[in-house]
């Protein structure tokens, strides 16, 4: 990936925004980048790609290297509606159960002694959620450690942290710091890379070993970001 970067009100979450109004958001900053990419494979790790994101996509693509961007750049020559079909099929396999080998978005599958949905991960990120007031969209239906939720969570705090930049509120910004490397730290880097690792092998299309490729790289952009020991040292329980 080509890196663009290397108030605690309640809000309800917005994962469920499309993929296509991420994509066309201005990215001024290094805390708003962060944001952008988070809500960008939040985006897409909830919901399958829509045609409008795709046609988006083929004429200006995101900026990105690697397999999604090799996915990208294909589009220039595809056939949309083909790509959305083929795109939302392995979607469905592939995240939404609906094949024999599924990839598990949940925390608590990975963490849990059992690998058993709705355990003691998902407590815990949703007491980290309501500690900043981040409430998960009531239109979702699903266990608040879904990665995509996490992810949100994540992309909130860092528009925090520059809403805090802005107004020179360094007390502010220094908190909304301690939360996301406390998130990283206890939830994400535990488990997500190796979501990540396990999407790649099990995606055909360029789309999802692409996005696992970029969910991957973005997360050991975030450890380093904080000074965080390497991925192998947050292995999850």
């Amino acid at each position: 990936m080509n890196e663009r970067h290397p108030g605690s009100s309640t809000r309800e979450s917005s994962a469920d925004a499309s993929a296509t109004e991420v994509l066309a958001e201005a990215m001024p900053t290094a805390a708003e980048s962060r944001a952008a990419t988070y809500r960008f494979l939040s985006a897409l790790l909830l919901n399958e790609v829509t045609s409008d994101f795709l046609k988006a996509a083929a004429t200006q693509p995101p900026v990105t290297d690697g397999t999604l961007g090799a996915y990208f750049a294909s589009l220039s020559t595809a056939n949309i509606e083909q790509a959305r079909i083929d795109a939302a099929a392995e979607f469905a396999a592939l995240l939404l159960n609906m094949s024999p080998d599924p990839v598990a978005v949940y925390e608590s599958v990975y963490t849990s002694p059992e690998h058993l949905m709705m355990q003691e991960a998902r407590d815990e990120v949703l007491a980290a959620y309501r500690a900043e007031g981040f409430v998960v969209g009531k239109s979702q239906n699903l266990p608040e450690d879904h990665i995509s939720f996490e992810l949100e969570f994540m992309a909130l705090l860092c528009e925090r942290e520059e809403a805090c930049m802005s107004t020179l509120d360094a007390a502010g910004a220094g908190h909304s710091r301690a939360v996301q490397k406390a998130f990283l730290t206890d939830h994400l880097l535990r488990w997500a890379p190796i979501l990540a690792a396990d999407l790649a092998s099990k995606a055909r299309s360029n789309l999802y070993r692409g996005l696992a490729e970029t969910l991957s790289q973005f997360l050991e952009f975030e450890r380093e970001e904080f000074g965080l020991p390497p991925a192998s040292q947050h292995a999850a329980c």
